[in-house]
């Protein structure tokens, strides 16, 4: 009988969860930008096809909404050293990125 109850208090969950996109504007310079903005992303738990455009800055992905959040994704990327659209970067981890990724540091792009 306890199952059944579970079954049926889960089920209307499992019926919403859904593949969904996630599209933002994300700070970043270079190749490596690339490769760390990507990586950051897909270690966030069911976070598929991550990419992230080195001209436009334009970062995209899929993800399982049933298992994260866009939040814990711009997270991961803020974590890793990147500004989020509306969100600054953990200042200690952008400080340890490679020269060529410093964007603050550019006055000239």
């Amino acid at each position: 009988m306890k199952h059944l109850l579970l079954a049926f208090l889960l089920a209307p969950s499992m019926l919403f969860a859904a593949e969904q996109t996630i599209t933002l504007k994300v700070a970043g310079n270079c190749g490596s930008c690339k490769k760390r903005i990507v990586k950051a992303a897909e270690a966030v738990p069911s976070v598929d096809d991550a990419a992230w455009d080195k001209k436009t800055k334009v970062f995209t992905a899929t993800y399982d909404d049933a298992k994260t959040t866009p939040d814990a994704i711009k997270k991961a990327i803020l974590a890793a050293g990147y500004d989020v659209e509306g969100a600054t970067a953990d200042q200690t981890a952008y400080s340890k990125l490679p020269d060529c990724c410093k964007y603050k540091d550019r006055t000239h792009e």
